[in-house]
């Protein structure tokens, strides 16, 4: 097969010039298997034996387990054998808890679960078997050759000869004497042979020591680090190593799967356990925070999830149908609240609320060219006042709105209901409960990703039921403060693919409709990046649940949000991945400036 033709079948992306060269001038292949045409999506190929101390009980597996393999090794040399086996290894391992043949095929059946095909060399593969190329795999494995046959039956891999460490008694790592018996069988001298591996010493230098032609693969999916280490945060790091070919490297498709989808799925498993217990009726998902949360939802099977819905709301829509006559003043605060720079009829857009007359603001010095500071608030007050009967009317039209948006619902008294949100402080959920007063008598829990030690949460904490899955009880007050800090990028990655909701409005025929605010200014497609995270969010949800699945694995809340718990908490990863998207805040945006992510980072 020719360079030219080998280019026409596999994907430049995956698989460089060079090696379609060397393909082409071989007689025959040679691949690796580990981390090369199959990966394991962890961050160290030792978190499987964590996997299993949890599954069985016994905290102390992977210091056992590790020491096993040493007396292996050590046996190994005093019978005078080149490599060690799982039986081996296992015979070092009797006494504990559950017989050692019993964690023996744990751990056989939890490495098929967990090795997968490496999308970026397992094309090329397929291709050069079904081309009739003469094609082998050269491993360094303990496990027999019967776990490769499984492997690759496993994943419709067409099966090839296998020369494999712990059947052969000889190693790529030692002496090369693995290869000397690839070459010998296949009657192929071991210049025409190439190798194709990660390792750079056992698939690099041996393989040249032995003659061979090499290409060093080396993946462009690193695992994303986490720390503390755990086996769920290292599977949710890794996952990337698995992601499909369309998502691009520095994408908002691949923010969504890396970081998104371990922060989204995590936070779904914690609501599940808290809600379910708690005894909540329904679930409320509140826009835009609970937009993905709710699209992982419909992915999978309720199971111990309550009834759950995407509530479409803010603190915008529920504070203003909490005023009235009475609050007004109380509520100035509020409705001036994150003004400043902005002119003062952007102030009424952003309430739903038509602007007085050019004429009128020009008269009051609050023209269309001034821009709010402390020295005009008086002026803005005083003119808030003065029209609060067309704000009052928006208020009313939200309040009857939110009637009708709950009896769609079929809230009724008495109900338990779950309010989901990121964070931070509880504002949503008190202008939300405020809002209900008078209207139906529920009972309310929220359920937050994050809380903080601010002065609002601390004083809420008294009269609001909160719960939060990261929070002084389960991080450091230094971490805490790291993501508060960094809050912006996190409600990025929790965001959804439409406008601001700032109220409500009921039809003639009774039907409600949400009343938007889109920002003013230029507005970068804030929208098209959060549709494309929501997109990596269900992909990263779909395979983190079917590798969970297979390996009979429970993941633990907290411990798989730790990629987007350090993303975050890192500035300069999210202001190189999220810096450059403008006013994203439509309640503080304005006409008057820019302001883009790097400005709150």
């Amino acid at each position: 097969m020719s360079a030219t033709t080998a280019s026409k079948l596999f994907q430049p992306d995956h698989v460089t010039p060079a090696l379609l060269q060397s393909v082409a001038e071989a007689r025959a292949i040679s691949f690796d298997v580990f981390d090369t045409l199959f990966v394991r999506p962890l961050q160290d190929p030792e978190d499987a034996f964590d996997m299993l101390g949890e599954k069985f009980g016994i905290p102390d597996f992977r210091a056992l387990r590790r020491a096993a393999q040493q007396h292996a090794f050590v046996q190994m040399a005093d019978e005078g054998r080149r490599e060690i086996t799982l039986d081996g290894i296992y015979s070092f391992l009797e006494g504990l808890p559950v017989r050692a043949a019993a964690l023996k095929q744990a751990e056989y059946d939890l490495e098929l679960a967990l090795t997968l095909p490496n999308p970026e060399m397992i094309g090329l593969f397929r291709e050069l078997v079904e081309q009739q190329r003469q094609v082998v795999i050269t491993s360094d494995m303990y496990m027999p050759s019967a776990f490769f046959l499984d492997l690759f039956q496993r994943h419709g891999v067409p099966p090839v000869p296998m020369f494999i460490s712990s059947d052969r008694n000889a190693t790529k790592r030692d002496h090369g004497e693995l290869f000397r018996i690839v070459s010998e069988e296949l009657g192929v001298e071991p210049a025409s042979l190439l190798h194709i591996g990660d390792n750079p010493h056992s698939d690099v230098a041996k393989a040249l020591e032995s003659g061979m032609k090499v290409f060093h693969y080396r993946t462009t999916r690193p695992s994303r680090s986490t720390q503390p280490s755990s086996p769920s945060a290292s599977l949710a790091g890794a996952l990337s190593k698995i992601h499909d070919a369309d998502i691009k490297p520095g994408s908002f498709h691949e923010l969504g799967f890396s970081y998104g989808g371990p922060a989204a799925f995590g936070f779904l498993q914690w609501i599940k356990q808290h809600a379910s217990a708690d005894g909540i009726d329904l679930l409320l998902f509140m826009s835009r925070d609970g937009y993905v949360l709710d699209h992982l939802v419909r992915q999978e099977e309720a199971g111990a999830l309550p009834a759950s819905t995407y509530f479409e709301g803010s603190r915008t829509a529920f504070t203003l149908a909490a005023i009235n006559e009475h609050n007004f003043d109380a509520h100035l605060d509020f409705l001036l609240s994150g003004s400043h720079g902005l002119s003062p009829f952007e102030v009424f857009e952003r309430i739903g609320v038509v602007a007085p007359a050019d004429c009128l603001l020009d008269d009051l010095g609050l023209g269309r060219d001034v821009k709010i500071q402390d020295s005009t608030m008086p002026q803005m007050r005083t003119l808030l006042r003065a029209l609060r009967w067309r704000i009052l009317e928006v208020c009313r039209r939200n309040r009857r709105g939110l009637f009708h948006y709950l009896r769609k619902l079929q809230i009724k008294p008495g109900m338990r209901l779950g309010l989901v949100d990121i964070g931070w402080s509880g504002t949503t959920q008190n202008a939300f409960e405020k809002a209900l007063s008078g209207i139906v008598e529920v009972s309310v829990t929220g359920y937050y990703f994050c809380l903080v030690n601010s002065p609002e949460r601390l004083r809420r904490q008294v009269y609001l039921n909160m719960k939060a899955m990261v929070s002084e009880q389960t991080v450091s007050s230094d971490l805490l403060d790291r993501i508060y800090a960094n809050r912006v990028a996190a409600e990025l990655l929790f965001s959804a693919p439409h406008d601001a909701v700032i109220g409500y409005d009921v039809q003639p025929d009774g039907t409600v409709s949400t009343v938007t605010d889109r920002g003013r200014g230029k507005v970068t497609s804030m929208q098209n990046a959060a549709r494309e995270i929501t997109r990596g969010v269900e992909e990263f949800g779909s395979r983190f649940r079917e590798i969970c699945r297979s390996a009979g694995f429970e993941p633990w809340p907290l411990d798989t949000t730790w990629p987007f718990i350090e993303f975050i908490t890192h500035p300069e990863r999210a202001m190189k991945a999220l810096g450059d998207i403008q006013n994203f805040d439509a309640w503080a945006s304005t006409r008057n400036s820019v302001m883009r992510t790097r400005d709150y980072l």
